[in-house]
C-alpha cells in the first residue's frame, strides 16, 4: 500500500536540513546513529601461506549495513544540500522522515493508495467540500528543497492560510461522508485540529508557524506502514 505523512513544520526549517549550519547538522548526525546504528562485526580468517605471497591474516571490522540502510556518506551530501543520484533517493528519504519526526510539531502516517487518495478527494467534493481545499492543494506547492521525490513518491507543502482554512471546511463536510469511508478524512481533519495550538506553541517558543509538509509514499520506504495510522508530537 503507500500512505501519506503529514509534517507541521515550518518549509523553511525543512530546507534547512539541506543547508544545516554546524548545530543543526551535530543533530540530525545523532538522531541518524540512534536509529541507523549497526553493531560492528568481526571476521577473522585463518592464516594461509603462499609461494607468491607473504603471510597473510586480515581482519575485516566494519559494519555490515542492511539493505537499503542510509549510510555516512548520505548524512554529509544531505545537510549539505548536494545532488543525490537516484538509486540513492529511496534512502536518503527514509533519513529525512526520520529527522523529520524530531523537528516537527506533530506528524502522522495514514495508510492510502494513491487510487484512494484520488477517491477520497472526490468523496470529499461530493460531500460539499469546496476544490480549494481538497487534499490535493495540501501538497500543491513546491517545497523547493534539492533531494528529489524517490521513485513513485510524491511531495508538497501548504501554506498556513491554507491549512486553517481546510481545516475549517473540512470540519463542515466530514459528517456526510459516510462512515464506512470517512477514516482517512477524519485521521486528516484530527491532525489539521492541532495547528491553532502548534501556532500559539511556535509564538512562545520564538519558532516560525508550522506550515504542513506532505508526502505521499510507495510502501518501499521504511516509515509508510500499512497495519494503521502512525502519529507523534514534538516540540523540539
Amino acid at each position: 500500500m503507500g500512505g501519506l505523512r503529514l509534517n507541521a513544520i515550518a518549509i523553511d526549517e525543512v530546507r534547512d536540513i539541506f543547508e544545516a549550519d554546524e548545530g543543526l547538522a551535530m543533530k540530525l548526525r545523532r538522531w541518524t546513529e540512534a536509529r541507523f546504528n549497526v553493531p560492528v562485526h568481526h571476521h577473522r580468517r585463518a592464516r594461509w601461506h603462499s609461494p607468491f605471497h607473504p603471510l597473510y591474516r586480515p581482519n575485516v571490522e566494519g559494519p555490515m549495513l542492511p539493505t537499503g540502510w542510509p549510510t555516512p556518506n548520505d548524512v554529509e551530501d544531505l545537510v549539505r544540500g548536494r545532488s543525490i543520484e537516484t538509486e540513492r533517493l529511496t534512502r536518503c528519504w527514509r533519513l529525512v522522515n526520520h529527522w523529520l519526526t524530531h523537528m516537527s510539531w506533530g506528524w502522522t502516517e495514514i495508510p492510502m493508495t494513491v487510487a484512494r487518495f484520488e477517491e477520497l478527494d472526490r468523496d470529499l467534493a461530493s460531500a460539499g467540500l469546496p476544490s480549494a481545499y481538497s487534499l490535493q492543494r495540501l501538497m500543491a506547492r513546491d517545497p523547493q528543497i534539492p533531494l528529489r521525490p524517490a521513485p513513485g513518491m510524491q511531495i508538497g507543502y501548504a501554506g498556513t492560510g491554507q491549512i486553517l482554512a481546510t481545516r475549517v471546511e473540512l470540519s463542515k463536510v466530514i459528517g456526510a461522508i459516510p462512515s464506512t469511508r470517512r477514516g482517512e478524512a477524519s485521521a486528516v481533519l484530527t491532525f489539521l485540529n492541532s495547528y491553532p495550538g502548534w501556532n500559539q506553541l511556535a509564538v512562545d517558543l520564538g519558532r516560525p508557524a508550522p506550515n504542513l509538509f506532505v508526502a505521499w509514499q510507495p510502501d518501499t520506504l521504511e516509515c509508510t506502514h500499512s497495519a494503521g495510522l502512525r502519529a507523534g508530537q514534538t516540540a523540539s
